[in-house]
């Protein structure tokens, strides 16, 4: 017995140990071999150069964004199966494709970091198609059991894959643009989710939905099997190795001191050299401070897990919103009222309109951090969510649809927000590096927001609805977004004090120092 409880123990312990190296290396290390392969793109025939990484980054993720028109399916896949529309399990399709997403992400990270991204990438889409055919031989069966595992488990994972894959390696080419590169191609799966609800139907009206799975995993696999050829990791040295000691508006200052006393000193020796400048696009300045950080570091730093709370709470609002949005306008200001009416605007088409600008909030607010600072740009996002949902009740109890609709539109800029400038903050926190490992866990917070959000929302209003409440009463929804703004207040203080960087980590606290924190680039201390 001792000796079969030393082998168990020798085992956890064999375990915890490669976990641990798998989580430790996580350096695309190419040989001079692929370098030169490296140079070019599309099976070898054209030069490779940094501005294709982001059409092409766009229109994969253009693809994936089509995981979220899924609720079109919901109506007529609960019909075919269960001959009623409003009852059936179509919708939990969604939330474990979602989960899947998540969880694949994180494991896969260190996998994804040290792979070549067309490599990578090319798995990924495959798995995701894979997923498409499993779904079309689901509904062709009648078998519920086999779609949930098709597109919630088989091209869940393969979503998980091809998003972080794509958004990373499209980030690494602009390593002083990261904000707007990332957003960029985020910025794809916001137009995916917008175009595909139209596309969906269509397939849907044209075809059976066995044929409208297939076609659309033939149009997807096609569609980012061409995008992929254009993917590249930059060659090496193009990102520093580790986090910059400096800023980037510190960095022109930095090279220009360097400069002037590298000029002095060549003066006194009597020799002339031409001037230096910055490289400020694509790379970053070569002669800066850089300090490693290791993938252990950064999930052990509490900075990482202040910014995982700060990321759930900008994400959980709009996530519930954008499944429940036709059926909040319809309870509120629709048909479902007490006195039915048609709502100024169809239920669709603000779902369409909200999808627009999910697009334009992941690329102007990654572009916005790239100037006024990641750190600065997460806090206003949090503080304008943290506004509309104070005034979100106030719109509904004056029957302010617009008012409503409105503060719903701008929430959502938020959201699509922290998607397209999270890779650049956690590159510019931990390291290119570690770019892949940290963006996949940081994801399991959107498994998390979909479906514990979700559930929670659905929770309270049936809990309301079965103690008598009508689905014209605000209150189920007052409730639901009152957690939410406890939720995203939360949020902002935990944001508050992640050090995003590496001088406030390193920075020795003062005596006496209770706390220190920089809020818009100022630095508060309290004693």
């Amino acid at each position: 017995s001792n000796i079969s409880h030393q082998g168990d123990a020798r085992n956890r312990r064999g375990l915890l140990h490669t976990i641990k190296e798998y989580y430790s290396h996580t350096e695309y290390q190419p040989t001079r071999e692929q370098i030169e392969k490296n140079r070019y793109v599309f099976f070898g025939l054209l030069r490779c150069r940094p501005w294709m990484a982001i059409p092409a980054g766009i229109l994969i993720q253009f693809c994936y964004g089509s995981v979220y028109a899924w609720s079109i399916f919901n109506g007529p896949i609960n019909r075919l199966m269960t001959s009623d529309p409003n009852k059936g399990g179509a919708e939990v399709t969604f939330y474990i494709a979602l989960g899947v997403l998540g969880i694949t992400a994180a494991i896969c990270g260190p996998w994804i970091e040290t792979s070549h991204p067309r490599k990578s990438g090319t798995i990924g889409l495959v798995i995701f198609f894979s997923g498409h055919l499993t779904s079309a031989l689901a509904v062709y069966t009648h078998m519920m059991s086999l779609l949930y595992f098709g597109y919630g488990f088989v091209a869940g994972i393969g979503l998980g894959i091809g998003y972080v894959s794509t958004i990373d390696a499209v980030s690494k080419w602009w390593p002083s643009a990261r904000g707007t590169a990332a957003g960029c191609a985020v910025m794809g799966f916001g137009g995916g989710s917008l175009a595909f609800s139209a596309i969906n139907k269509w397939l849907i009206d044209k075809t059976d939905l066995p044929m409208a799975f297939l076609v659309l995993g033939l149009v997807n696999f096609a569609l980012m099997l061409v995008g992929i050829q254009f993917i590249n990791p930059p060659p090496p040295g193009h990102n520093p190795d580790g986090v910059p000691m400096i800023n980037e508006n510190e960095q022109q200052q930095y090279t220009q001191h360097n400069n002037q006393n590298s000029a002095a000193s060549d003066a006194e020796q009597g020799i002339e050299k031409p001037g230096r400048s910055p490289r400020m696009l694509g790379t970053l300045v070569a002669d800066q401070p850089i300090m490693h950080v290791s993938l252990s570091e950064a999930l052990r730093s509490r900075d990482y897990w202040l910014l995982y709370i700060a990321f759930l709470a900008n994400i959980v609002f709009c996530l519930v919103i954008i499944s429940n949005l036709p059926r909040i306008i319809d309870g509120l200001f629709g048909k479902g009222r007490k006195d039915p009416r048609d709502p100024p605007l169809a239920e669709y088409v603000a779902v369409s309109i909200e999808g627009g600008f999910n697009m334009i909030g992941r690329v102007m607010v990654g572009l916005l951090s790239d100037v006024l600072g990641r750190k600065t740009t997460f806090l206003m996002l949090l503080l304008t969510q943290i506004v509309v949902l104070i005034f979100i009740p106030i719109t509904i109890r004056a029957d302010s649809f617009w008012g409503f609709l409105a503060l719903i539109w701008v929430a959502t800029v938020c959201y699509g927000g922290g998607f397209g400038m999270i890779p650049a903050f956690l590159a510019d926190m931990f390291g290119s590096n570690n770019t892949s490992s940290c963006h996949g866990i940081i994801l399991t917070a959107w498994s998390i927001a979909s479906v514990g959000g979700g559930l929670v929302f659905t929770g309270v209003v049936n809990h309301y609805l079965s103690h008598g409440s009508k689905p014209y009463e605000s209150v189920m929804y007052t409730v639901n977004f009152m957690w939410m703004l406890a939720l995203v207040i939360v949020g902002f203080v935990c944001c508050l004090f992640v050090r995003a960087s590496i001088r406030d980590r390193m920075f020795p606290a003062l005596p006496n120092q209770v706390i220190r924190i920089r809020i818009f680039g100022r630095v508060l201390r309290v004693l």
